[in-house]
């Protein structure tokens, strides 16, 4: 990689003032000591093709893509991932000389994250998940590629979940919680919440996607919101004893390996972590 100008990456979103990816990106890419920046790209639905089109120039080494983009994103990418195609989600793109390459980091970085925090194994466990937008379907497709004995998804909408099973090929050991079915919910050995609710500044920011009833002491809840890290579903599980994970190690570990797909070099994963405390902490 070229080191006699300025480079740049950048995150696709919109809203997009909340992201501290760039903050963390940033930190690593000096730490390594590749110039580059690592900007922020406020970009609505309407101008995400000419944004997308953009990153083919020289300079551009890649970007990342938030909400609402990562799913209209595909069409606009010359070639993607396997993991990227089988969830119709992408977060990651790799500038090639003008070839645009869409990856799905969100199911490396939450594996990663069970296994380094909880040294959770899949194999003869059941899990909930909470929610069926896009990070549920990326959290249940690793769940199934691990190993995972059983799974409920739990979502407001039923539907969505009977779809999302579906755009899954509807695993066997995939089943869909009904709201009269609350005894679905109990005994899990792994808790994912994949909603918003809990999530500062949010319209659920003091609420908890399940109530305290259906959390076990032995139970592993893990919530995908990282802000507060301390959310009421964590302080829910941390009231009775169950081991609980923020979504921050797992931002981390997919922003990580976005860097590695970008580089070709091994993140600094212990910087991007301090930079991102160090952010959400103000």
């Amino acid at each position: 990689m070229s080191e006699q100008m300025d480079r740049v990456l950048g995150i696709i979103g919109y809203p997009i003032s909340h992201s501290i990816s760039p903050i963390f990106q940033q930190a690593a890419l000096n730490y390594v000591g590749i110039k580059a920046k690592y900007l922020a790209w406020e970009t609505p639905a309407g101008n995400l093709s000419e944004r997308i089109n953009s990153l083919k120039e020289s300079g551009v080494i890649g970007a990342n893509v938030t909400v609402p983009h990562k799913q209209s994103v595909l069409p606009l990418l010359n070639d993607l991932s396997k993991t990227a195609r089988a969830i119709g989600a992408v977060n990651t793109i790799v500038n090639d000389q003008g070839v645009l390459y869409g990856h799905n980091t969100d199911v490396y970085g939450f594996m990663k994250s069970l296994q380094i925090e909880a040294d959770f194994q899949s194999n003869g466990k059941s899990a909930l998940v909470l929610g069926a937008g896009g990070s549920a379907k990326a959290i249940v497709y690793g769940l199934l590629g691990d190993g995972i004995k059983k799974l409920v998804i739990s979502n407001r909408t039923p539907s969505r979940a009977v779809q999302l099973k579906k755009e899954l090929g509807n695993p066997e050991n995939v089943l869909v919680a009904m709201p009269e079915s609350t005894d679905m919910l109990h005994h899990h050995d792994l808790i994912v919440n994949c909603t918003t609710l809990g999530m500062k500044n949010g319209p659920g920011e003091d609420k908890s996607p399940i109530s305290l009833q259906h959390i076990s002491e032995t139970s592993l809840v893990y919530d995908l919101v990282y802000n507060p890290q301390k959310t009421p579903l964590i302080n829910q599980a941390m009231e009775i004893g169950a081991q609980a994970i923020s979504g921050l190690t797992m931002l981390i570990y997919q922003g990580a390996e976005a860097f590695r797909l970008w580089t070709g070099i091994n993140p600094p994963t212990d910087v991007m972590l301090q930079a991102a405390e160090k952010a959400l902490k103000g």
